[in-house]
C-alpha cells in the first residue's frame, strides 16, 4: 500500500504545479493500491481553493480507487512524541499522521518533501519507506574550478 501525502496530490490535480510532470511520471510507475488520510484531504483542499480542482481532486482518487486511511486512536501517543522529538524542525500534524500510519501498516509514503528523506524517521528511528522520483539519487554536478 503507498500512502500519498498532499504535495502529490496537488501536483497531480494543478497543471501549473511545478512538481506536476514528476508526479505523472511516477503515477505512470506506480503500483497501488493507494490511501489517502483525511488530514491529506484537508491539506490539499486548503492550497487548491478554486472548484474545478477540488473536483479533479475527486475525479483522481476515484481513479486511483484510493481507500481511505486512517490513525487508529492507539497510536495518538507515537503522533505526539514524533511530533515532540522534531519539534525544533517545526513537523506539521499531517507528516506525524503520515509517518505513525506508514509505520504501523508497514506501507511506503508517496511524496516530495525533503525532511521524509533527509530528516524524518520513523518512532522507532528508522528510515522511512519512501516511493516516487524523490527517493532516488540525484547526480551533483562537478563544481567548476
Amino acid at each position: 500500500m503507498i500512502l500519498i501525502d498532499t504535495n502529490v496530490l496537488v501536483a497531480l490535480v494543478d497543471e501549473h504545479d511545478g512538481l506536476r510532470s514528476r508526479a505523472l511520471a511516477d503515477l505512470g510507475k506506480l503500483k497501488g493500491p493507494f490511501e489517502v488520510l483525511d488530514a491529506v484531504l484537508v491539506e490539499t483542499f486548503f492550497l487548491l481553493n478554486e472548484q474545478y480542482l477540488r473536483q479533479r481532486v475527486r475525479f483522481l482518487l476515484e481513479r486511483l480507487a484510493a481507500g481511505h486511511a486512517h490513525v487508529h486512536a492507539d497510536l495518538w501517543s507515537s503522533v505526539f512524541d514524533w511530533l515532540e522529538k522534531y519539534a525544533r524542525q517545526e513537523p506539521d500534524l499531517c507528516d506525524a499522521l503520515l509517518i505513525a500510519a506508514a509505520t504501523h501498516q508497514r506501507c511506503a509514503i508517496w511524496t516530495y518533501d525533503a525532511e521524509f528523506t533527509k530528516l524524518w524517521r520513523s518512532p522507532e528511528g528508522k528510515p522511512l519507506q519512501l516511493v516516487g522520483s524523490a527517493t532516488k539519487a540525484r547526480r551533483r554536478k562537478p563544481k567548476q574550478p
